[in-house]
């Protein structure tokens, strides 16, 4: 099957498709919310202590470019938010239920942009320089704590609270045993109810510990995935695989005021299962939903309803890697901008303007150059290491860990030395791709899900390194830049041509990074926990009417670009320069 073919396969593909295309060119956007605000601070601070009119022309020109993209930013996020909300209700109702906090939070960070964004527009001539560069500060601030909030649900899509990886880095696969599992908190009011003994056996269910109102266990993926698909589904425990672990013994014991009691904490009104005649009926009547509503809801304020997003085991990776990739685009946009002004640069220019475009360009230079050296040496390395660790089926994908394929780690060796990088071990080894079951994620218990294959599609490998090969030659183009600025050379016009498509090959090098992170979790939306099937609304639109809303998106872009033009680009033409 070929690499398009098989993407395909999975459920939701139109759907997939056009989440694919809102929220990356929202994301294409807010980089440069994120990156632009910072770098003006910077230029404030220089202009503080240099008092060089250059540096706060600087600052307001990435000010205004600051104001502009956050306009389009907030439009594209609303429309993605709406596109998530449609597309995805399933997912939509679980964060709201379960993960919800650092979704409110993010509509103060979201306020908190607004109102200094427009105190720097409206007070940029009413300001000190000090204040200023205070509110430049708040500015892109209030960006980054925005990302982080957004960031800390996507983490935990991407490796949930408690999840436990079914590889060791000596080379042990875990599959056998039911992993990967989740832990989670069983109420103690429903232990008696469970046969442990057969959950232990038949589920490979753990129990990890006790709290005064809960046990913890760690429950296998495919397991929880199909508890999540039977309560989104409608069915009630009777016809769940739950029905198999029932102690019906016990349960046969109880006196219908009990189980009623016990019905009322899950959220059930007696009404419901009135005219059952036993107990056992009863219980086996209640939803599956309502049980593991309140399973999750235990587990959430044992584990903290304000930081369960955050206690991601990738969110801190997550962050900087995220944040260093807004900085490089960012970083490597300005450049092409004062790049272009160099090479258009007429020689009867007025010397002011020519001392603004050659410092401005050699700022761009070191920025640009120092943010790629700490997104691919620093946050990339923890990123690296992230995966390796928590997700080791997208691992081995990326790598390429399989006989089948024409593996690039092969040929370049770095099969050898990439078990040191990310394990920081000499007797660690690569996870094998082909050692994987196919049908890990499957509950042998329930019916045929809907995907051939659990495994991370293997052609990550060939996206993962054209990324990282691209990123490469960005790197030593930035440092050759760099080196040459800071030795005070003007670089000749064949680099700095170079130097204007690089932010269309940093964007792409981003863009590649964020189809590893997305189509590497497949085929959950929350991985191990939701499948996206489950999450998809059940009355999807025609194939048609999605296409609309992605040429939507598509114009926006387009007109952002026009936008920039007209109000950045030709203002600070050398004939408009005063």
């Amino acid at each position: 099957m070929s690499s398009v073919a098989y993407w395909s396969s999975y459920p939701a593909t139109s759907d997939r498709l056009l989440s694919f295309i809102g929220i990356e060119i929202h994301w294409a956007i807010l980089q440069y919310v994120i990156g632009l605000p910072f770098m003006a601070f910077i230029a404030l601070l220089l202009y503080m202590r240099s008092k060089d009119i250059v540096w706060k022309k600087l600052a307001w020109t990435l000010a205004k470019g600051f104001i502009i993209v956050f306009a389009v930013g907030a439009a594209t996020g609303t429309a993605s938010e709406f596109g998530l909300v449609l597309l995805w209700p399933n997912l939509t109702e679980a964060a709201g239920r379960y993960i919800y906090f650092p979704l409110y939070m993010e509509v103060f960070a979201f306020l908190i942009e607004v109102v200094f964004l427009y105190m720097l527009w409206y007070g940029w001539n009413r300001f000190s320089p000090r204040s200023l560069a205070v509110i430049a500060f708040l500015g892109f601030l209030g960006a980054w704590y925005s990302a982080a909030m957004i960031l800390s649900v996507n983490s935990y899509m991407v490796a949930p609270t408690g999840i436990i990886p079914a590889y060791r880095p000596d080379g042990t696969y875990l599959y056998a045993e039911g992993y990967p599992k989740i832990a989670v908190y069983i109420p103690k009011d429903i232990i008696p109810l469970l046969n442990i003994t057969a959950l232990q056996d038949r589920a490979h269910v753990d129990v990890l510990g006790t709290t005064l109102d809960a046990v913890e266990v760690a429950i296998p993926v495919k397991v929880v995935q199909q508890l999540v698909r039977e309560a989104w589904t409608g069915t009630i425990l009777k016809n769940s695989i739950l029905a198999n672990f029932v102690n019906k013994t016990t349960v046969a014991k109880l006196t219908p005021d009990t189980v009623s009691v016990l019905a009322a904490k899950l959220g059930v009104p007696s009404a419901a299962l009135a005219g059952q005649k036993t107990a056992v009926d009863m219980l086996l009547g209640v939803p599956v939903k309502n049980v593991l509503d309140y399973i999750l809801i235990t587990t959430v304020k044992h584990i903290g309803f304000a930081t369960i997003t955050f206690k991601s085991p990738v969110f801190p990776a997550t962050f900087i890697h995220v944040i260093g990739s807004a900085l490089t685009v960012s970083g490597f946009t300005v450049l092409a901008g004062y790049a272009l002004r160099l090479l258009r640069m007429p020689s009867e220019a007025d010397p002011e303007y020519k001392r603004y475009i050659e410092k401005t360009f050699k700022f761009a230079a070191v920025f640009a150059a120092l943010a790629i050296a700490f997104q691919g040496f620093i946050s990339g390395h923890e990123m690296g290491v992230a995966i390796a660790e928590w997700n080791p089926e997208k691992f081995a994908a990326i790598e390429g860990a399989s006989t089948h394929i024409v593996s690039l780690s092969r040929l370049l060796h770095t099969d050898k030395i990439m078990p040191l990088i990310a394990y920081g071990s000499l007797s660690a080894k690569l996870p094998d791709y082909d050692m994987i079951p196919s049908n890990y994620c499957k509950c042998s218990l329930a019916g045929t899900p809907p995907v051939s294959d659990c495994r991370p599609p293997i052609f990550l490998h060939y996206v993962y390194y054209t990324k990282i090969g691209l990123a490469i030659l960005l790197g030593l183009y930035g440092l050759v830049i760099a080196l040459a600025v800071v030795r005070n050379r003007k670089p000749r016009d064949f680099w700095l041509k170079i130097a204007v498509i690089a932010p269309v090959i940093a964007q792409l090098v981003s863009t590649l990074g964020w189809v590893v992170r997305e189509v590497g979790r497949k085929p959950w939306t929350i991985y191990g926990v939701m499948t996206v099937d489950v999450a998809r609304t059940f009355n999807p639109a025609p194939t048609w009417q999605l296409a609309l809303v992605a040429a939507f998106f598509i114009s926006i872009l387009l007109a952002l670009i026009y936008v920039v033009y007209r109000l950045l680009w030709v203002p600070g033409k050398a004939e408009n320069h005063v």
